[in-house]
């Protein structure tokens, strides 16, 4: 029998899932980062599923009310420590009326499950159906820092390690710290790098300096760090990089490179890959890249870069939504038509 409660305590948590030692695993579904989303004025509760007094499955539910519709999402969860689908087959109905009694519209998974055919036939048997857009990294690239940091370099194609070489040799300047203004640095080339305005061709939503705030407000800094790679006085390269158990994630990064002849970008994220590995972590994650190497797809760039540092590509299943009214299907109408004008698509299960 599996009895679904709240759980109040930051270092349970924590600790089930770092022990847990799960394949996939993120920052997402950690303590801290639901402490972000709170001060972001997002609704949460953090829910433990115990079989007797074991904890078996972790979740943090997210309460989305937007104006035409409301829906509780999960992000990079649940987390199991027993067959997925047995426990989460067993528990979904509780699940299901709980979001009738709040109230929403729909029921959004974006669970940590391989992009297999068996997980989506899985899926379909609880009547869900594939969410019109993502929200969340589904495709990452992932490194292994189990090997020698020369092994990890000889891996990487003989050309960008040019750069990363060349770079030390032209004196350019890497610093790591948490000072405020280095991570005033980091949000204001994060800003210009998504309007255009730094070289290079870039449009994005750029996070918030808010949002950015409350992420070194609530990890530590020996879970988050800020690196930069500068060259005579000039900042060219910067990114934030937040570690969860023995998982690193690449997760914030801006550039401004002038000198491309020795881009500072390979050795600032080459020294990003190092400090991880320093910290004790057993996978540098890149987040996310597109599917396939179309060069048309809206992260192609900078999904090019990260492969270049070897590791192997991961696929989540795709996240997926259990309609509970009909302005689900508004919703999805509108989610698609946004998909496709952004230039998103979905790797099928395999």
């Amino acid at each position: 029998m599996y009895k679904l409660k709240e759980i109040t305590d930051k270092i349970s948590w924590n600790n089930f899932i770092v022990k847990s030692d799960f394949e996939f695993y993120s920052f997402l579904q950690s303590w801290q980062w639901w402490e972000v989303q709170k001060d972001i004025g997002k609704n949460i509760i953090r829910y433990g599923i115990y079989e007797w007094e074991d904890i078996v499955w972790v979740f943090l539910l997210l309460k989305v009310r937007a104006k035409r519709w409301s829906y509780y999402f999960i992000p990079h969860g649940p987390l199991i420590n027993r067959d997925f689908f047995k426990v989460l087959w067993a528990i979904f109905p509780e699940l299901q009326e709980l979001a009738r009694q709040d109230k929403m519209d729909f029921i959004r998974l974006n669970s940590p499950v391989k992009n297999l055919l068996t997980n989506k036939n899985a899926f379909r048997k609880l009547w869900c159906m594939n969410a019109p857009m993502h929200e969340h990294v589904e495709d990452s690239h992932l490194l292994a820092l189990d090997k020698p940091q020369e092994e990890l370099l000889a891996q990487i194609n003989k050309k960008d390690r040019y750069y990363i070489n060349r770079a030390k040799k032209e004196g350019v300047e890497i610093r790591k710290n948490n000072s405020e203004d280095h991570i005033a640095t980091l949000k204001e080339l994060h800003i210009k790098h998504s309007k255009g305005q730094a070289n290079g061709k870039y449009n994005y939503h750029a996070f918030s300096e808010s949002f950015i705030d409350s992420l070194y407000k609530h990890f530590d800094d020996s879970e988050i760090i800020t690196i930069s790679a500068s060259y005579e006085w000039k900042v060219e390269s910067i990114l934030m990089t937040i570690q969860f158990g023995n998982r690193t994630v690449y997760y914030i990064a801006a550039s401004d490179v002038v000198h491309k002849k020795f881009s500072p970008n390979y050795l600032c994220q080459w020294e990003a890959i190092l400090h991880a590995k320093e910290n004790w972590a057993k996978l540098y994650n890149f987040w996310g890249v597109s599917p396939d190497d179309n060069p048309k797809h809206p992260i192609a760039g900078v999904t090019k870069f990260k492969r270049k540092f070897w590791g192997y590509d991961y696929s989540l299943l795709h996240a997926q939504d259990y309609s509970l009214t009909w302005k689900y299907y508004l919703n999805w109408c509108l989610e698609s038509l946004r998909r496709k004008k952004r230039g998103y698509y979905y790797k099928k299960p395999e």
